[in-house]
């Protein structure tokens, strides 16, 4: 596939409607100057990971989760899942 994702608007809003709106996601290539969409898993980031990690388990009543939280790339799929396990396993 030339896209990466494929978006169904109405799916969303749960919207009653004759007609729908599609969405595809492409890739952009990275190059230098360019925002990453993703973490890059070399040893510099994981240093500075760790460093925010030991940070954050110092925090009270905050949770850090999620893609950001565990700095790692994750489908949404186990996104969702991650954050109800955590909500679980906190409720």
């Amino acid at each position: 596939m030339p896209y990466t994702r494929v978006i169904e608007h109405k799916h969303f809003t749960h919207a009653v409607s004759p007609v729908t709106y599609v969405t595809r996601e492409y890739p952009d290539p990275w190059s230098p100057g360019k925002e990453r969409y993703y973490p890059v898993n070399d040893a510099e980031n994981e240093a500075l990971y760790r460093k925010y990690k030991q940070k954050a388990e110092g925090e009270g009543n905050v949770i850090f989760c999620g893609r950001l939280g565990s700095y790692r790339y994750l489908d949404m799929d186990q996104t969702v899942k991650a954050a109800l396990d955590l909500a679980s396993s906190l409720l």
